[in-house]
């Protein structure tokens, strides 16, 4: 059985393997913005009182459903399980945002950062080794 770097030097880079990091990059750099939206918007929401704390509820909903979303859809697309545990870990911040608590929302959203990160790191590794990047 061939290893992946015995297969890149016989053929060059898979066309496959290129895709999926592209796509692992790209999909990260959006969600890690979208954490980093959602967390800002909660920590001004959270000192927000009467009718602007209930709109800026609903944005943060709003923002939170769509990064998941993202999350979902990165996770189809390159087939990497993580991204389903990155929308979960939204799933529970949007749970404290639901119980009226969004100052409850950062370890959460934390969590999910730090595993966006190490996937658009290793996506950017793997593009670098190929002189993609």
């Amino acid at each position: 059985m061939e290893s992946t770097s015995d297969a890149e030097s016989a053929g060059g880079p898979q066309p496959h393997d290129i895709k999926q990091s592209i796509s692992a990059y790209t999909q990260s750099e959006k969600v890690k913005s979208g954490l980093i939206w959602i967390t800002q918007v909660a920590e001004q929401v959270a000192l927000m009182e009467g009718p602007g704390r209930q709109q800026g509820m609903v944005l943060l909903k709003t923002l939170a459903h769509m990064v998941a979303d993202e999350a979902d859809l990165a996770g189809r697309i390159t087939g990497n399980r993580s991204w389903h545990d990155i929308a979960k870990k939204i799933n529970l911040a949007l749970v404290m945002i639901n119980s009226g608590v969004p100052e409850e929302t950062g370890y959460h959203l934390a969590r999910a950062l730090t595993l966006v990160t190490r996937i658009g790191g290793q996506a950017a590794s793997a593009l670098k080794s190929r002189g993609l990047f």
